[in-house]
C-alpha cells in the first residue's frame, strides 16, 4: 500500500469521538423534547382547570342573615283538646220518639227542648188521678167534720188523709214520668249530629246526640316529671293541632294533677283556651308549649335552610369574596340545631349571628358553587322543606 494510500484511511480515535458527540447531541435534543411536552402538559391542565371552573354555571338562590333572638325557655308536651263539659244525650225511659226539637250542629242553651217522646198513657192516667183527688180531699174535709162530731173514729179519719196523700204521690209521680219523656239540655253547648228519627222506639239508655261545651275549652296534656318544679298555675301556653298548622292558640295553665303515674313518670296538666270562634274540637291532637319565664339569647335561621340527613344536619353559607371581581361562592357547613319554633330553628354550633345562608335553590349547590343572590325564591315550585331521616 502506497503512502497517500495509508493518509486517507479514518483514524480509529477520531470516529469514535464522533459517534460519541452525536449520541450526547441526539440525548440533549430528546431532553428537550421531553421537557417542553411536560411543560406543555402542565400548561394545558392550567388552562383547562381555568376554563373548566369558570364555566360552571351559576346558581341562583335566596339568603337571609343568621338572626339573634331572645327566646324564653319552654317545656312541650302533646295532649288532647278536651270540653269543659261534655255528653251523650240519653233518654231515661223508653217511649216513641213524637218531636225532635233541635238541628244537628246547633248551639243551645240550658234547658231547652230537644226531643219528645209519646205521653199519651201517662196524660191518660194523669187525667184519671186528678177527679179522684179532688173526691179524696172533699171526704177527709167531710170526715175531719164527722169526727169533731165524735160521727166517726180517729181511724177513719186517718185513713181519709191517707187516701189523699196516695193520690197526691200518684199523681206527682205520673207527671215527673211525663216530664221525663222530655229530653232537655243539662247545660248550655254545640249539638253534635242527631242520630234518631220521628217515629222511632227508643229504650232507656239509647243516645239521641251529643251536647259539647267548647268555648271556653280544655287542652289535656303530659309532662315528664322533671318539670314538676317549674311548671305552675296561670304559666302561658301555646298550642299547635294539624288542622291549623299555620296558627297558634293561647291560653294558660289552670290545673296540674298532684299524682305521677309510675308507668311512664309523667304527670297531667290542664290548660284553658277560650275559643271564642269554636275551632278548636273536643278530641283534637295538640302540641302544646308551656313558656317559662327565663330567658336566653340563641342564634335562628329559617327552618328551610337547614337540611337533616344520616350524617348530619348542614347547611350552606355565603362566602364573601374578597375582590369585586370575584363571584361569590356556597360553602357547606355542618351544624347542631337546637329548638324550632314557628318557621325559625335555633344554631348551637357551626355559625354565627349575621352570617348569610342559604334558604331556598340548594338541591344545585355543591361545594364553591358560584352563585347570584335572588330576591324571590330560586326553588320556582319545588319544594324544599327541610326533611328527617
Amino acid at each position: 500500500m502506497t503512502e497517500a494510500g495509508k493518509q486517507s484511511e479514518p483514524s480509529p480515535v477520531g470516529a469514535k469521538r464522533r459517534s460519541w458527540l452525536s449520541y450526547l447531541l441526539t440525548f440533549v435534543i430528546l431532553g428537550l423534547i421531553a421537557a417542553g411536552g411536560y411543560a406543555a402538559y402542565f400548561v394545558f391542565l392550567r388552562v383547562d382547570n381555568s376554563t373548566e371552573t369558570h364555566s360552571r354555571p351559576t346558581v341562583a338562590v335566596t339568603v337571609v342573615d343568621a338572626k339573634r333572638e331572645t327566646w324564653s325557655s319552654e317545656l312541650s308536651g302533646v295532649g288532647t283538646v278536651t270540653p269543659v263539659q261534655g255528653t251523650d244525650l240519653t233518654s231515661e225511659l223508653a217511649g216513641k220518639v213524637v218531636a225532635i226539637e233541635f238541628e244537628s250542629g246547633a248551639r243551645v242553651n240550658r234547658d231547652d227542648l230537644l226531643v219528645k217522646l209519646d205521653t199519651t198513657s201517662e196524660v191518660a192516667q194523669l187525667e184519671s188521678l186528678e177527679p179522684q183527688l179532688r173526691q179524696a180531699r172533699s171526704d177527709q174535709k167531710r170526715a175531719g167534720e164527722l169526727l169533731e162530731s165524735n160521727a166517726i173514729s180517729e181511724e177513719a179519719y186517718e185513713e181519709s188523709l191517707t187516701e189523699v196523700d196516695r193520690l197526691q204521690a200518684a199523681i206527682e209521680e205520673q207527671r215527673a214520668i211525663i216530664a221525663r219523656k222530655k229530653i232537655l239540655a243539662p247545660f248550655a253547648g254545640t249539638l253534635g249530629i242527631r242520630i234518631i228519627s220521628l217515629g222511632q222506639y227508643i229504650s232507656p239508655g239509647d243516645a239521641v246526640t251529643t251536647l259539647q261545651q267548647i268555648q271556653p275549652i280544655f287542652v289535656d296534656f303530659d309532662l315528664p316529671e322533671g318539670s314538676v318544679g317549674v311548671v305552675k298555675v296561670g304559666l302561658p301556653v301555646q298550642v299547635s293541632t294539624a288542622a291549623y298548622p299555620d296558627e297558634t292558640f293561647r291560653g294558660e295553665i289552670t290545673a296540674i294533677t298532684p299524682l305521677i303515674q309510675q308507668s311512664t313518670r309523667s304527670f297531667s296538666v290542664r290548660s284553658e283556651l277560650s275559643n271564642a270562634d269554636r275551632r278548636l274540637k273536643p278530641g283534637m291532637f295538640a302540641e302544646v308549649i308551656v313558656e317559662l319565664p327565663v330567658q336566653r339569647d340563641v342564634v335562628t335561621v329559617p327552618q328551610t335552610a337547614v337540611a337533616f340527613n344520616a350524617y348530619g344536619s348542614s347547611l350552606f353559607v355565603i362566602d364573601k369574596a374578597e375582590r369585586e371581581t370575584e363571584q361569590q361562592q356556597a360553602r357547606r357547613t355542618f351544624v347542631r340545631t337546637g329548638e324550632r319554633r314557628g318557621l325559625d330553628i335555633e344554631i348551637v354550633a357551626g355559625i354565627e349571628a349575621g352570617q348569610q345562608v342559604v334558604t331556598s335553590g340548594q338541591l344545585k349547590l355543591s361545594d364553591e358553587t358560584p352563585i347570584t343572590i335572588s330576591e324571590q325564591d330560586a326553588s320556582a315550585g319545588v319544594s324544599e322543606e327541610p326533611t328527617e331521616p
